[in-house]
């Protein structure tokens, strides 16, 4: 079983979708999603609904597995991979704000931890299977971060990563959302498909599939909700997330 720390009792609108507005703040990854941390649930985001959409049908059998969700941020895909079965979720994350609105439910109290990707606080070799959701954008060594995942990976362990595809960073996509009335921007890096393979692989893992998600018609009504349904074609004709699944290679000459 996976162990973490119990995060304490801490306190303290829409996403903008594609470029963001004129006079928007770039922020820090902690201090942007400390803002946007009491919104983030409710905020209309159809990149979220497109990963869902596209990467829970790829994830494994977890019943009697364990678990660690990078970048958990208010729980979202925790509370999936526990109602799938897991023997254990852990999530971690970087930013306080996330994490206390994750720990509002009763049912995750107990399974976060606040934490570095280039620095996980966990023992090693004790995950099945790692998903790391709009989290690797934010990291600017992405080679510390796959060794960090291969350490606390078990042999033959499965991660998925998601993440704003380059293409639509390249078309000027951001990591953007509105508080109070402003608009803000969070720092992110556009990291190369090339570069995020090369990382893992030398990190010993083998990569299973790579794939780009596109907006689609399940979609459309997320852009309307939030005010953009006139951009719904234009943004459904650009790659939006980019998914990879790797495995930890346990062969003979892998590093496990």
């Amino acid at each position: 079983m996976i162990r973490a720390a119990v995060i304490p009792d801490l306190h303290d609108q829409a996403s903008e979708l594609l470029q963001p507005a004129a006079g928007t703040r770039r922020l820090s990854v902690r201090r942007g999603y400390g803002l946007w941390a009491s919104s983030y649930d409710s905020d209309p985001n159809p990149l979220l609904a497109l990963e869902e959409r596209k990467l829970e049908p790829l994830l494994p059998d977890t019943r009697r597995k364990d678990v660690i969700d990078l970048g958990c941020g208010t729980g979202r895909w925790m509370r999936k991979l526990l109602s799938r079965g897991a023997r254990s979720v852990v999530g971690v994350d970087l930013t306080p704000q996330m994490l206390a609105r994750a720990a509002q439910d009763r049912g995750l109290g107990r399974r976060l931890v606040q934490g570095d990707c280039r620095a996980l606080p966990f023992r090693s070799h004790g995950a099945d299977v790692i998903v790391c959701s709009f989290t690797l954008g934010h990291v600017p060594d992405v080679v510390t971060a796959a060794s960090e995942i291969a350490r606390i990976a078990r042999p033959e362990a499965e991660v998925f990563l998601s993440d704003l595809h380059p293409e639509a960073q390249a078309n000027g996509w951001r990591c953007a959302f509105r508080y109070e009335g402003k608009s803000f921007e969070i720092g992110g890096r556009r990291h190369t498909r090339a570069h995020v393979h090369e990382a893992f692989r030398s990190a010993g893992f083998r990569l299973r599939r790579s794939l780009d998600a596109f907006i689609g018609e399940p979609e459309r009504h997320i852009f309307v909700r939030g005010g953009k349904g006139a951009w719904f074609e234009a943004a459904r004709a650009v790659p939006a997330v980019a998914l990879e699944h790797f495995i930890l290679d346990a062969r003979p000459g892998g590093r496990v």
